[in-house]
């Protein structure tokens, strides 16, 4: 919103410099005009100074203060939008103060008030309708001063244009709800998305990547691996996984899966990606880096999660594991082939082990 906001500002403040040159022109226009067709009942100096020098400085110094405040630093986003909304409702005030005779100008503020539902603050909208309701009553009253005898012309023109700014103010206002309620629903559509995401990505038991998540990585990375980049595929089987849901039921066995889940979360790496395979079996996939450290991982994270213990049972859970580099383009189902190989030898080996193997090239055909 904050970006909105600043692309908002932005814009308005290039109009403020912009209605500052067409106000001076056009009063300039007009007492060019007036010269020359005598219709200007006031003094020229007296003209030049209240009609045209006066407004101009005041919207000049608006222009800039708003220029300022809005590429400072020093402000934060809420002031920046108080000085510009501000500013707006001062040019317009301005304009129609020092030309009060042209009441159509007085309807000017009301601009400034309405620019204000972009900011989506209430308070900000508040703030603006009334000091847009003095400049209206400003301009009202000094035309009173000037012209007695048209009293209640001017006021009459006060109390309209008065209704339409509250009218203005009111339009903004429902605009700001409407605005809210749609960015709580978009937010609302943002959470849900995202949960819908986890879902899709997260196993919600250990917190790990879900088999299509992973699998995906996976078939990414070993497409792409070569003899500077080598990709390994780890795969792990919890030993005996069986027998902890059988005897200690599923409960138990839920927590055996998230204490696993919770081991790597708090050894991963960053060229890691960790998904659940399906029940007690999980991939590892490492996106480059040296065979050798990633048997050392896989390793170490088996010391680990070995001197875990529980609640329910005096047993320590292992796992045994099968890992696989390749050095050239492969698919996950082939990798996957020898990294499960290793998990069957590591069971016949007696479980709780890493065995490692590298990746056989293909052989090449050999032309006739």
């Amino acid at each position: 919103m904050n970006k909105a906001e600043t692309i908002a500002r932005q814009k308005i403040i290039i109009v403020f410099f912009q209605l500052t040159g067409i106000g001076f022109g056009i009063s300039l226009l007009v007492f060019l005009a007036g010269t020359l067709f005598h219709f200007i009942d006031d003094a020229k100096h007296i003209y030049l100074i209240t009609r045209i020098i006066i407004p101009t400085v005041i919207n000049v110094i608006a222009s800039f203060v708003a220029l300022y405040v809005n590429a400072s630093e020093k402000f934060d986003n809420s002031m920046k939008c108080f000085v510009c909304s501000f500013a707006f409702a001062t040019i317009g005030g301005s304009l129609s103060f020092w030309n009060g005779y042209y009441v159509v100008l007085w309807s000017l503020p009301i601009l400034a008030v309405i620019f204000c539902s972009v900011f989506h603050d209430m308070h900000l909208l508040f703030s603006v309708t009334v000091y847009s309701i003095i400049l209206v009553a400003m301009s009202a009253f000094f035309q009173m001063l000037m012209h007695p005898e048209e009293y209640n012309y001017f006021l009459q023109s006060m109390l309209v244009v008065m209704f339409v700014l509250t009218c203005g103010a009111i339009v903004s206002r429902t605009i700001i709800l409407y605005n809210k309620e749609m960015q709580n629903i978009v937010y609302a559509a943002n959470e849900k998305q995202e949960s819908y995401r986890q879902r899709l990505e997260i196993d919600q038991l250990t917190y790990l990547h879900t088999r299509p998540y992973a699998q995906e990585k996976a078939d990414i990375f070993l497409l792409n691996a070569s003899p500077e980049h080598p990709v390994s595929l780890a795969v792990v089987d919890l030993d005996f996984f069986k027998s902890i849901n059988d005897t200690y039921g599923h409960k138990n066995g839920d927590v055996v899966l998230w204490k696993f889940g919770d081991t790597v979360n708090k050894n991963m790496k960053d060229n890691l990606v960790v998904g659940r395979y399906g029940g007690e079996e999980f991939i590892f996939v490492f996106d480059g880096g040296d065979f050798h450290d990633h048997i050392e991982y896989m390793d170490d994270l088996r010391e680990k999660f070995g001197k875990i213990h529980y609640k329910f049972t005096e047993r320590n859970v292992t796992f045994s594991c099968g890992i696989v580099s390749s050095t050239f383009p492969t698919t996950f189902s082939d990798a996957f082939k020898y990294a499960d190989a290793g998990v069957y030898a590591s069971k016949e080996n007696g479980r709780n082990q890493v065995t490692a193997y590298l990746m056989p090239e293909p052989v090449k055909e050999q032309q006739a």
